[in-house]
């Protein structure tokens, strides 16, 4: 099978997702943490930083942006204050319906 033909992650998730309501609701569950998880990567790579670098730079420990950047669990407030002051990334969240999104701007 030629590279090209392979399925992305999103591919393979998406349709398990759809098969599995189990898988969904985990899914559902982590979009928030995935999306800021996409945002610090994309932050680190821009401005080329380390992990490490950019935790000095927010005032947070390695292990801290390694978590956050894993998109397993939703960050706190706080800790969106805190990236968001260290490094001018924004988060316009919405709450709505028990969900928690992030909106563009």
């Amino acid at each position: 099978m030629k590279r090209s033909q392979l399925k992305t992650s999103q591919q393979v998730i998406g349709d398990a997702s759809r098969q599995d309501p189990v898988i969904r609701a985990e899914w559902d569950r982590t979009a928030f943490a995935r999306e800021v998880a996409l945002r610090i990567v994309g932050y680190r790579t821009e401005n080329q930083l380390t992990q490490t670098a950019l935790a000095r730079k927010v005032g947070m420990t390695q292990s801290v942006i390694a978590r956050l950047e894993s998109g397993d669990q939703p960050p706190s407030i706080a800790t969106l204050v805190k990236l968001s002051k260290g490094t001018g990334m924004e988060f316009d969240v919405k709450i709505s319906r028990g969900a928690v999104e992030i909106v563009a701007a």
